[in-house]
C-alpha cells in the first residue's frame, strides 16, 4: 500500500467511501478556502492578455479560396471616388472598401471602421503577408522617419493598434489596393508598400481569412510546479513544492479565442510518491479560462488508472509573430481507485486528490 506523508494517521491513496457530518463540515471549510484562492487568481486576470486573437477571425466561416474573390471584388471598385462613410462605387472610404469587398466575396459583414478592424484581425508580421490580407497604416507618422517597422514582430497592445487610421487589401508583389483620401489620384487605387510615403507609415498586417487548411492549428509546450499539499497551501503562502510536471498539446480553434485540444503530460508527485501520465481533453479560452478532463496512468505501488480534471487559467502575455508566451494556474482533482479496507478521512483524501500548480506555456500557431 502507498501511504500519504503527514497527517494524524497513515492513509492509502483512495476516495471517500462514505459521507458524515464531519466530512461535510471539513469539505465546506476546504471549499471556502479554494474559492478564496480562485478569487485571487481571477483578480489577476485584469492583467493585459496580448494577442487574444490567435486565429483568423473568419476561420471556419470562409475558406482560403475566398482570398482571390475578395481581391477581385476590391478591384471592381478601382477608380471610385473617395467619400467618407461611403460603401458604393459612387463614393467609398478605406474601411468601406474592405467592408464592401468582403461582403461581396463572402457574404459576411466585417467590422466597418479601421479601429474595429485593427482589433478584429489576427495581427501578423509584414513578412508573412499573402494576397487577401489587410495592411494597416498610421497616416500621421512622419514620412522622413529613419526607422522602418520590424519585419518579424508586432507590438500587440491596444496603444499600438489604436494608431491605425488607414487600411488596404494586399494583392501581392508588394502592392495593395485602398481608397486614398488625399494625394493624386484620390479614390480607389493601387499603391506599393515600398513607396516612401507608405513604407514609413506602415504599422502591421492583419489576417481575416485562413491561409490554408491548416490555419489555426497550434502546438503548445509547458511545465510547472505544484505548491504543497492542500492543507499547507490553504494555511500559508510559504509552502514546499509538491510536484513537477511537463506537457504538450495540439489544438484547433472553435471560435475567436476559443479552442479544443488534446494534451499529454507527465507529472511527479513528491507528496504521494507517484508518477502520473494524463491524457486530457482541453476546451476553453485560448487566453483565459479552460476546463480539462481525461484518464491518466499512475505509476507507483500499485499502478492505477485514474480520472483527472479541473480548471485552468492561462493568459497569453507576450507574442512575436506565430509565437506566444504565457503563464498558467490550475486547480486539479485526481480521482484514485480506492483500496479495500482503508479508513475514511475526508481531509486526507482531499489532500491526495486536489492539487494546485502554476507554470509557463509556449504556443506556436499555424496561421
Amino acid at each position: 500500500m502507498k501511504f500519504l506523508r503527514g497527517g494524524a494517521r497513515g492513509r492509502s491513496i483512495g476516495a471517500v467511501k462514505s459521507i458524515s457530518v464531519a466530512h461535510i463540515i471539513a469539505a465546506r471549510f476546504i471549499a471556502a478556502r479554494i474559492v478564496a484562492i480562485a478569487a485571487l487568481w481571477s483578480a489577476l486576470a485584469v492583467l493585459p492578455a496580448y494577442s487574444a486573437v490567435t486565429a483568423p477571425p473568419l476561420l471556419g466561416r470562409a475558406s482560403a479560396d475566398s482570398r482571390q474573390a475578395v481581391i477581385k471584388a476590391a478591384e471592381s471598385f478601382l477608380g471610385a471616388p473617395y467619400r467618407l462613410g461611403g460603401e458604393t462605387k459612387s463614393g467609398i472610404d478605406c474601411s468601406g472598401l474592405v467592408y464592401a469587398a468582403f461582403l461581396k466575396a463572402t457574404g459576411i459583414k466585417v467590422p466597418r471602421t479601421v479601429r474595429d478592424l485593427s482589433k478584429w484581425v489576427l495581427v501578423i508580421p509584414r513578412q508573412d503577408l499573402v494576397p487577401g490580407d489587410l495592411v494597416f497604416f498610421d497616416l500621421e507618422a512622419s514620412v522622413t522617419a529613419t526607422s522602418v517597422p520590424s519585419q518579424t514582430s508586432v507590438p500587440q497592445n491596444a496603444a499600438f493598434l489604436s494608431k491605425a487610421d488607414h487600411v488596404g487589401i494586399y494583392i501581392g508583389e508588394g502592392i495593395f489596393i485602398h481608397a486614398a483620401s488625399s494625394g493624386s489620384p484620390k479614390g480607389v487605387i493601387k499603391s506599393s508598400l515600398s513607396e516612401a510615403g507608405w513604407k514609413h507609415r506602415f504599422l502591421f498586417a492583419g489576417r481575416a481569412l485562413p491561409a490554408s487548411a491548416l490555419s489555426g492549428i497550434a502546438a503548445e509546450w509547458g511545465g510547472g510546479v505544484g505548491l504543497g499539499h492542500l492543507d499547507s497551501l490553504l494555511s500559508s503562502p510559504f509552502v514546499s513544492l509538491r510536484s513537477f510536471n511537463g506537457w504538450g498539446e495540439f489544438s484547433l480553434p472553435i471560435a475567436n479565442n476559443f479552442a479544443a485540444g488534446i494534451r499529454l503530460g507527465i507529472a511527479w508527485d513528491r507528496y504521494l510518491g507517484v508518477v502520473r501520465v494524463p491524457a486530457e481533453l482541453d476546451i476553453g479560452q485560448i487566453s483565459g479560462f479552460s476546463l480539462f478532463a481525461g484518464p491518466a496512468l499512475t505509476f507507483g505501488s500499485p499502478v492505477h488508472v485514474i480520472a483527472t480534471g479541473g480548471i485552468r487559467w492561462s493568459p497569453l502575455l507576450f507574442s512575436s509573430g506565430a509565437q506566444h508566451f504565457g503563464i498558467y494556474a490550475e486547480l486539479r482533482y485526481n480521482h484514485y481507485v480506492p483500496l479495500a479496507g482503508q479508513p475514511d478521512n475526508a481531509v486526507a483524501d482531499m489532500n491526495a486528490c486536489v492539487s494546485f500548480s502554476i507554470g509557463f506555456r509556449l504556443r506556436s500557431v499555424k496561421y
